[in-house]
């Protein structure tokens, strides 16, 4: 250890500004041990401040120091005034050569950071500290991320650099967030439960099954990665939150003290399928991470669990709640203000220093001006990562099916891109006219039926909450859930998703899907008694001899055929009425 580092640890008295007297010190914290000997003082200064950041919470710092800060050089910085401690400054740092590169601690797992100090002394103590750094080191850069622009320290820290005419450059990057007190939360919840259908969302999904949202603890973290992976895993993720598993863990446990972590479910008969995993910090809510399972997207769990999270808190007079960094769109569905998180680098004034210090701010830039334009954003997380989750899987047993879905979906899109050319037809029989037999035994299929088979959980979850969602009711033959055997039902709208086609139904009418012609007749007979509907629809390739027969064996008829050609992306479809059909 140098000198510079053995006069701190010794707790001497180094050089004073002048402004301040000669009475501070920097005590210089390289391990767990020492960093336990302060927690006292730590504690003190952010409840004098009433710190609402859960990042810079004494639990949140030693816990990432105990499961991911071993192997880095941490080097938490304290300064001592007359005995007491008014500051610390949680840092890292890494060298090259010569050159000495310090972060705050937490970079990729802490949204904000920032000095642990008062706002009175801010700018002494940050001109102290870096002071003291430069002048023991001499080439430095400072890349210090999580500033929020709300907060003292990034002005402090402008007023400081703009004194000793450093060069520097500043980032931001919005974090929207709600003010609860000022809001009548019915009349927001109304307003924005009218966004996306998501009243209509969640009215699908309360009928098709047992809807709970559950508060809970560390022993539901292998249900929450569970669904992070699955959420992300065709996805190109940057977030280390599966990555960094025990840190997490850990974190789950902090439920006493000024930082507490939340967990919530989002349950249908049982089955998680969404969780909100976030920070309570004095009055303020901060949401970490939310996911759900895809599966179940059509129904929009994720912004149900939010909404449900929201008025939680107002319920619980949590003032603030925090929906963190990002440009993603549901954040600005929900926001009703705006902060901005800033990333400030600056550095020494040795050519090479401001050299790499330039790069990293245009490199910083180039970031910020991504992150902007959500079409390149989707298409790095979305196509990028599909891609990527094919090659990586496409040998391996465990997902290759999977991996071979993927590429088989791909080449369907872009056969279908260059030329494609659908016909179907569109048949209907009076309820009248159908047949009435005795019919095979039809149950109704719920979801805790098809998530309780492993085949269709696994592989067919989502179109067939796709389906719960389009209002369709589909049913199975007694003691034979398969997803090839089941049938579907809708009285709201005809729907062929091969051809975009799409049709209200302006009478009594119901649409069959997926029928055999071994059951057709049955199945008929079935809809009638379930259905008051004085029609029923069914639709079929028109080159299919055999089923065409059939069906006009059984006593369907022509209502419509419709013809659907894409030749380069460009679309036409042409529709010709039977002559002896009635309107739908």
């Amino acid at each position: 250890m140098d000198g510079f580092y053995k006069l701190c640890r010794d707790s001497l008295r180094v050089g004073a500004l002048q402004k301040k007297g000669s009475g501070m010190e920097l005590l210089v914290i390289t391990s767990m041990e020492q960093l336990s000997d302060y927690e006292k003082e730590w504690n003190f200064i952010l409840e004098e401040t009433q710190n609402t950041n859960p990042f810079i919470e004494f639990g949140w710092v030693y816990n990432w120091w105990k499961h991911l800060g071993e192997d880095k050089n941490v080097e938490i910085l304290a300064v001592r005034e007359n005995q007491h401690i008014i500051a610390f400054f949680p840092f890292i740092y890494s060298k090259t050569s010569m050159i000495f590169t310090y972060s705050f601690i937490g970079f990729g797992q802490a949204n904000y950071m920032n000095v642990i100090g008062y706002d009175h002394s801010l700018e002494f103590v940050i001109e102290f500290v870096i002071e003291q750094i430069i002048s023991k080191r001499k080439h430095v850069i400072f890349n210090l991320h999580g500033l929020l622009k709300s907060t003292a320290s990034p002005g402090k820290l402008e007023v400081f650099l703009r004194k000793k005419k450093f060069s520097y450059s500043v980032h931001r990057v919005i974090t929207p967030w709600i003010n609860l007190e000022k809001i009548q939360m019915d009349e927001y919840i109304r307003k924005r439960q009218k966004l996306h259908r998501l009243d209509k969302r969640e009215k699908r999904l309360h009928q098709s099954g047992t809807i709970e949202v559950l508060p809970a603890g560390s022993e539901i973290m292998d249900e929450v990665f569970k669904i992070y992976e699955k959420r992300w895993k065709k996805k190109h993720d940057t977030s280390s939150f599966t990555k960094e598993k025990d840190f997490f863990r850990a974190l789950s446990k902090l439920q006493n003290g000024s930082v507490i972590t939340e967990i919530d479910g989002l349950y249908i008969d049982g089955n998680m399928i969404a969780f909100n995993y976030g920070f309570t910090c004095r009055g303020k809510y901060l949401g970490y991470i939310l996911a759900y399972d895809n599966d179940f997207e059509s129904f929009s769990p994720g912004r149900i669990l939010e909404k449900e999270k929201i008025q939680q808190c107002s319920e619980r007079n949590i003032g603030i709640f925090d929906l963190s960094i990002g440009y993603e769109s549901y954040k600005f569905d929900w926001n009703t203000d705006v902060d901005y998180t800033l990333k400030m680098i600056f550095s020494t004034n040795s050519l090479i220093v401001k050299t790499i210090r330039r790069f990293l701010s245009m490199k910083e830039r180039i970031i910020s001006r991504i992150k902007l334009k959500q079409s390149i954003v989707l298409i790095k997380r979305n196509k990028i990562g599909k891609i990527i989750f094919v090659l990586k899987n496409i040998f391996k047993k465990e997902n290759s099916k999977e991996a071979w879905m993927e590429i088989q979906s791909m080449m369907k899109r872009i056969g279908k891109f260059l030329f494609e050319w659908k016909h179907y037809t569109i048949y209907e029989i009076a309820r009248k006219g159908t047949p009435e037999v005795q019919e095979h035994t039809f149950n109704e299929l719920k979801l805790k039926d098809a998530l309780q088979n492993p085949k269709i959980a696994k592989f067919h979850m989502k179109e067939i909450c796709t389906k719960k969602y389009r209002s369709h009711r589909g049913y199975y033959q007694n003691d034979n859930l398969k997803v090839e055997d089941i049938f579907w039902i809708n009285e709201k709208v005809i729907r062929i998703d091969e051809l975009d086609y799409l049709k209200d139904f302006r009478k009594s009418t119901v649409v069959i899907e997926n029928w055999k012609l071994d059951n057709l007749v049955e199945i008929c007979s079935f809809v009638k008694k379930q259905s008051k509907a004085n029609k029923i629809v069914v639709y079929v390739r028109s080159n299919s001899r055999k089923e065409r027969v059939e069906l006009e064996k059984i006593g369907f008829t022509v209502y419509q055929h419709i013809e659907r050609k894409t030749f380069f992306g460009y679309s036409k479809i042409a529709i010709e009425n039977a002559v002896d059909s009635t309107a739908l």
